[in-house]
């Protein structure tokens, strides 16, 4: 049916009903109740659309057709009860058609004035439609009441959803419990962090007041402010949520206007530039890339003033670096690889130069291994990339990990994403059981370090992502049930963070990046028809997001048009070939938009060519009217045909060009290697290139 629900009001109840309707479409269900099979069929990710009629009827007799075909084309009906609707025609009448469709017991009702039990027809809030049986029996029905004696808004919100969703309540409201339990643990933190605000910036204005004060004690104030405000920013930067550290950072933005950094002590000046760059972090945090960018920038310039200053000092240098590094992810955002690079190996140069000065100091010790370990992300990006370069970066890197673990333990929990690192370098040449190795490893590291401080939600989402990349293994190593585990457990931290943190743009893509793979799994699960429902919601999800996007991160749209290629072929499988052509035409125009922009980037590459294979697979063997031949042999040349993914390409590229000895090559080297990707042994077997 096109709405999951139909909301009944009368428009004296506008406001509850605008109020109602933006609740329940607004509301996400939990990711683990996604594509299971509630009492009503399968449930969808979201309670979407609703239908709500915003005009008043006429006083015709009958019910508009509209009226008629929204309620017969709904899952369910919602009833806002008032005196008002107990009174109303139309409502009545609403109730009644509903009825007739012999879908009773979808009713739902929600109270927002009046007295059930009344017997004043003014009190009553039941419209008697609702009380009306074939066997003249009347019976009250059970409802949702948003008064603050009763429900609240909350439960009551629950109680609806629940019955739409044709699951428990008791699993909507267990996850509702959680959350608020961990904003009362947050509060005081944020309350602690508001107080140190209000006394900063009060200090801050009488100071300006006091024109008599010397410019001694002037450079002292800006010190202890600047010193309490990076305190607080860190503070904050590991618990409190996206809008709280937002606020901050605007009341810092104001107070910093007013400074000159001549004017500041050089350790007030490392201090401005610090917290300069972690104003930029939140900013690329909420994709504001340009803004953060200058940010980044600002703070460049601050802190090389100080070095410059400071006759060689090795913290300053140190937060220089910092810098550097913040500034190559944001090219790297952009796609921009060898700007990237640059900034990688400047931010590679010191933390070397540091390490050599002090091999015993822990933290150059880990700041070359941070070092490294960009280097060897950056390569494994490029196209065309050296994997065997990748791999040494990542081994390095581990390497001074372990020896910053045993210089000081704080550095141990490090070697969680150390492991992960290396285990995406084993990916590149298609090493499985060592990519295994790493990725559970990663995971038994991540899982203790998130217990040992449950407060953390770094270490959380630390986790999180260690749980998703060894799913990622798991699926290409045909692990169907482990992976789907291991992807369940990922996606429950995910929306427990995101839950904390509500409008944390970011947090947003991981949760639906992570769907977007349960949706994978279902289909290849067999689960098709959850598969589908899920694949809807997330398509509308991506969408509103990316409206949101100031500037489209490069993995953000790789992401969606991956996504929307899949679906595509979802669309195709279930003969919906309109639906399908249209998924994959707005997925390949945007892959060509990205390779023709960022050619040096493997992953766009990798995308593209598993997008055509669909394409011509889809179109009676046909290449699209934009390819010419002779970029099949082009973009192999390109792939890391090391690499599991790279090969896999290559084999589908190697079947459009009607190479089929040389396409048997690459899955025979994948097969050998252990390589069991579902969608690549249904394209194996599919095209009579797997050993019989």
């Amino acid at each position: 049916m096109r709405y999951k629900a139909f909301l009944s009001y009368c428009h004296a109840d506008e406001s509850w009903a605008s109020w109602l309707h933006k609740s329940l479409e607004s509301y996400r269900v939990p990711g683990r109740l996604v594509g299971q099979t509630g009492s009503h069929g399968t449930v969808p990710a979201r309670l979407t659309p609703i239908f709500r009629d915003r005009d008043e009827l006429s006083s015709g007799v009958d019910l508009s057709e509209h009226i008629t075909d929204a309620l017969a084309d709904s899952e369910s009906l919602l009833v806002i009860c008032s005196p008002h609707a107990a009174q109303s025609r139309w409502v009545n009448e609403e109730i009644r058609h509903f009825r007739s469709l012999g879908r009773e017991r979808r009713i739902y009702c929600v109270i927002v004035d009046g007295d059930p039990q009344a017997s004043d027809p003014q009190l009553n809030c039941f419209p008697p439609a609702l009380l009306e049986h074939e066997d003249d029996q009347l019976t009250e029905p059970m409802a949702a009441d948003v008064r603050k004696w009763a429900d609240g808004k909350s439960l009551a919100k629950l109680k609806l959803a629940a019955g739409i969703l044709g699951v428990r309540l008791d699993e909507l409201r267990q996850r509702e419990q959680q959350r608020k339990r961990r904003l009362q643990v947050f509060s005081g933190v944020i309350l602690l962090a508001v107080a140190v605000l209000v006394l900063f910036s009060i200090q801050s204005r009488l100071a300006e007041k006091d024109a008599r004060l010397s410019q001694q004690a002037q450079q002292a104030s800006a010190e202890s402010m600047l010193a309490g405000f990076l305190k607080q920013s860190e503070r904050l930067g590991d618990v409190a949520d996206i809008e709280t550290r937002k606020a901050f950072a605007e009341v810092l933005s104001g107070y910093m206007a007013d400074l000159d950094p001549a004017d500041l002590t050089l350790e007030s000046r490392r201090q401005l530039g610090v917290v300069l760059l972690n104003q930029g972090v939140i900013l690329r945090v909420e994709s504001q890339l340009d803004d953060a960018m200058k940010v980044f920038m600002s703070a460049r310039e601050t802190l090389q003033l100080l070095v410059d200053e400071s006759s060689g000092d090795a913290q300053a240098s140190f937060e220089l670096s910092q810098v550097e590094y913040w500034i190559g992810q944001v090219h790297q955002d952009l796609g921009r690889m060898e700007e990237a690079s640059v900034s990688f190996q400047a931010y590679a140069d010191v933390s070397a130069a540091l390490h050599a000065l002090e091999p015993e100091n822990a933290d150059w010790t880990m700041e070359a291994a941070y070092a490294l370990s960009n280097l060897g992300s950056i390569e494994s990006l490029k196209s065309p990339s050296d994997p065997q370069l990748t791999l040494q970066y990542h081994q390095a890197a581990l390497e001074l990990n372990e020896e910053a673990g045993r210089q000081d333990n704080k550095y141990e929990r490090e070697l969680a994403e150390s492991h992960a690192n290396l285990a995406d370098a084993w990916l590149g040449v298609c090493n499985l059981p060592q990519a295994i190795e790493h990725r559970l490893k990663n995971v038994e590291l991540a899982a203790r370090h998130s217990q040992l401080n449950t407060a953390s939600n770094t270490l959380k989402q630390d986790y999180t992502f260690a749980l998703s990349g060894l799913f990622g293994v798991q699926l290409l190593m045909g692990q169907l049930d482990l992976a789907g585990e291991s992807l369940r457990q990922s996606l429950k931290l995910l929306e427990d963070l995101l839950e904390e943190d509500p409008n944390n743009l970011q947090k947003r893509w991981n949760v639906l990046h992570k769907l977007t793979s349960q949706a994978v799994l279902l289909e290849l699960s067999g689960n098709t028809e959850q598969s589908w429902v899920l694949s809807l919601a997330i398509q509308e999800d991506f969408k509103g997001l990316v409206e949101q996007e100031q500037k489209i991160r490069i993995v953000v749209s790789l992401d969606y048009s991956r996504f929307l290629r899949d679906f595509a072929y979802r669309a195709y499988r279930k003969d919906e070939l309109t639906l399908a052509n249209r998924l994959l035409e707005e997925a390949i125009n945007q892959l060509d938009g990205i390779a023709a922009e960022h050619p040096d980037n493997m992953l766009a590459l990798t995308v593209l060519a598993e997008a055509y294979f669909y394409y011509w697979e889809q179109n009676g063997h046909q290449l699209p009217d934009n390819l010419v031949p002779e970029w099949l042999s082009s973009a192999k040349k390109k792939l890391n045909l090391q690499g599991c993914s790279g090969m896999n390409a290559a084999a589908r590229l190697s079947v459009m060009a009607t190479e089929e000895d040389e396409a048997r090559t690459y899955v025979s080297r994948l097969l050998d290697k252990g390589y069991r990707e579902p969608k690549f042994i249904r394209f194996c077997t599919a095209y009579g290139l797997c050993p019989e």
